[in-house]
């Protein structure tokens, strides 16, 4: 995993910059002083992130930002939930779905999962002083995030997944696009129907390369902010 977590990394860091063609097999043998099979596992490990691109006769790139849609690559040190995105904010949840399922078809996809694998499906309302923000559904694989309870779910997932079961978080694959509030979502979300609102589906990584949630969010527009960093072209 050291050569796809490196590469994780800079393209991550900005080293390897949007767009960006990436050096060809051989060269990444020489630097890491690794197989062919060990740098081709890599690669595929990175085209299944959405970090990369392979183009038959033209090599493999750092995947290009479209206009259609809006994608965050975030550090370790930048992957927060709403918990870590309020610090100076009451953040409350209110648990609508806390069970075990057996993974559909679309998350043994996202979830790189085996068929019949058990999967943890959490959804939840995040309050902000008091205020509805968010439907969060979240789904996490059960031999990965082992031992989730209610409880966990009142508060950071995420920080029952690095301080208690020791693993650590590298990035995530989101994307986001605005439309119109469904009347169910904007009964929890206590706003009118057909209202805009902030949809977001995500896939976060470990830094080994396993996927661990696939997630969908639905933020209230009126209260949602987005900020990042794009950096210019070397």
């Amino acid at each position: 995993m050291k050569i796809r977590n490196d590469v994780r990394k800079k393209i991550i860091s900005g080293y390897y910059s949007s767009g960006q063609l990436l050096p060809g097999e051989a060269e990444f043998c020489a630097i890491y002083k690794a197989s062919k099979m060990t740098v081709k596992h890599a690669m595929d490990g990175l085209v299944e992130e959405g970090l990369i691109v392979k183009r038959r006769g033209s090599g493999t790139f750092v995947k290009e930002l479209n206009h259609s849609e809006m994608e965050n690559l975030q550090s370790v040190n930048q992957f927060q939930g709403t918990t870590d995105s309020f610090p100076n904010d009451e953040v409350s949840s209110v648990i609508l779905t806390f069970e075990v399922i057996t993974a559909s078809e679309e998350l043994i996809e996202h979830l790189k999962i085996s068929k019949f694998a058990q999967v943890y499906h959490v959804k939840r309302l995040r309050n902000v002083d008091g205020h509805p923000y968010v439907i969060e559904n979240t789904f996490m694989p059960a031999a990965i995030v082992e031992d989730l309870t209610l409880k966990i779910c009142q508060g950071s997932i995420y920080k029952y997944i690095e301080e208690e079961l020791k693993l650590s978080i590298g990035s995530s694959h989101r994307k986001m696009q605005a439309r119109k509030a469904s009347q169910a979502e904007s009964d929890i979300l206590e706003i009118p129907a057909g209202d805009p609102i902030i949809y977001s589906s995500q896939i976060g990584f470990l830094t080994d390369g396993r996927p661990f949630e696939y997630s969908e969010t639905i933020h209230r527009a009126d209260l949602f902010s987005f900020e990042t960093v794009l950096m210019k072209k070397k």
